[in-house]
């Protein structure tokens, strides 16, 4: 096996991993709504007044959304078999810092400090990800 194959398997399981993450999150979102838990966790915040529940809820599962559809794109493109520049799947880890500090914010704001700790996690293994991702982009590796 050579370098080329171990690099395309390693960006192929990234780009899965993320599909994977944002997909059910994005996906169990649109298609379950708000969940009856939420103003009870989110009401008597910060969250609740401004810029509100339903906006709070439904500006993250776009964010969600977006990360998926982003992460697609990547696979659509067949970017970890590096035979261009990718642009989707470093796009989707950059946007997916955005959302780990959005899922963050509402773990501190409730004091959930186990779930922000791994929020905290999610966003390392992703910055790894994305420095990983942007290290095999930029020395492309010619085709055999």
């Amino acid at each position: 096996m050579n370098l080329h194959m171990v690099r395309a398997g390693a960006l192929l399981a990234i780009n899965f991993v993320f599909l994977s993450i944002w997909g059910f999150a994005a996906i169990g979102k649109v298609m379950n709504g708000m969940p009856s838990w939420f103003p009870g966790k989110f009401g008597k915040t910060l969250l609740g007044t401004f810029p509100g529940l339903t906006a709070t809820f439904w500006l993250l599962a776009l964010s969600e959304l977006l990360a998926l559809i982003l992460a697609v794109a990547a696979l659509a493109r067949l970017e970890f078999l590096e035979r261009k520049p990718a642009a989707f799947l470093p796009a989707m880890l950059a946007w997916s810092l955005f959302v780990f500090v959005q899922l963050g914010f509402g773990q501190w704001l409730t004091n959930e400090f186990n779930g922000a700790f791994q929020q905290f996690m999610y966003f390392s293994g992703t910055l790894l990800a994305l420095q990983f991702v942007m290290n095999a982009t930029a020395k492309p590796v010619p085709a055999v």
